[in-house]
């Protein structure tokens, strides 16, 4: 390192950075990706471990991780980078792994907490409006359009097109999009997201959302007059009350006089006799008997 003047202007000294300053960092990150998995925190073994087995196609990328919880991705070439962006999406511990690009200026809350990649499907998409143009348009309707799928740039399928884009979470997403052609015929492509976030507006965060209560669940059980109980699952307000009838079981294990334990299956006679010395002889004449040697 080496001593550079700051500058002073109006009694504030201020540190002025130039392009060249930073061309080469900004270079060395180009081919980097944000990782962000909502709702939990991931060790960096886990994260190790699931690009060992899922990204076995590209070098393994160097992996760095920020006390915001998200971790940067690093690869060996911007091809590796696409290539594993493009077969996406992924999910690890059954969450949805977030991935996008990494840029100067990435702040979490702003970036991976409102604008979020989502894949779209467009079925049943006229195959005159896959092309690149056609595609950036019709993404634009949405959010951002990032990129095309595989089977979408190859066309090795042509039921569905599908794209990358990133798409503004707080806003209600759009299920349908009028497409003009060069005729002048308006045409009414539906939207289908492979994943609707959830989207709390009170708290502006993603993962929950508190104007839905949770729903708690508090179990009751209330005996009948016949040979089966019933268990009543009383839910609070907006919950439903579901009611599901069981037959009760016992097993009893009990020693006979020729000291080997017996099981015996059903409701235990002395539970059902007043008389305790009637229920010791009753206990002789069960149907069920297993001998357990």
């Amino acid at each position: 390192m080496e001593f550079v003047a700051p500058q002073l202007i109006n009694g504030e000294v201020q540190v002025a950075i130039k392009e060249e300053d930073i061309i080469d960092e900004l270079k060395y990150w180009e081919s980097a990706l944000i990782m962000y998995v909502i709702g939990s925190d991931l060790s960096m073994n886990m994260v190790k471990h699931f690009m060992m087995k899922n990204w076995n196609f590209v070098k393994m990328p160097d992996m760095f991780y920020n006390d915001e919880g998200y971790f940067i991705l690093h690869f060996h070439s911007y091809d590796d980078k696409e290539l594993v962006f493009m077969k996406g999406p992924y999910t690890i511990r059954n969450m949805l792994m977030l991935l996008r690009d990494w840029s100067p200026d990435f702040d979490l809350k702003r970036d991976m907490l409102r604008t979020l990649p989502i894949w779209v499907k467009l079925p049943h998409l006229p195959l005159y409006l896959w092309g690149k143009k056609s595609l950036s348009k019709i993404g634009s309707a949405l959010g951002n359009p990032l990129v095309t799928d595989e089977c979408t740039t190859n066309r090795l399928r042509v039921s569905y097109a599908r794209i990358v884009v990133e798409i503004d979470i707080t806003q209600t997403p759009v299920s349908e999009i009028t497409i003009r052609d060069t005729e002048g015929k308006k045409l009414k492509q539906p939207v289908e997201y492979e994943w609707k976030p959830k989207y709390c507006k009170r708290c502006q965060m993603v993962g929950h959302n508190c104007d839905k209560k949770p729903k708690q669940i508090i179990k009751q059980w209330k005996p009948k007059d016949t040979k089966t109980d019933e268990k009543e699952i009383i839910s609070p307000e907006n919950s439903e009350s579901i009611v599901v009838e069981e037959e009760p079981k016992w097993t009893t294990i009990e020693r006979s006089k020729k000291g080997k334990e017996v099981i015996r299956e059903g409701p235990s006679e002395s539970l059902l006799s007043p008389n305790v010395f009637e229920s010791l002889s009753l206990l002789n004449e069960a149907a069920v008997i297993q001998e357990v040697t």
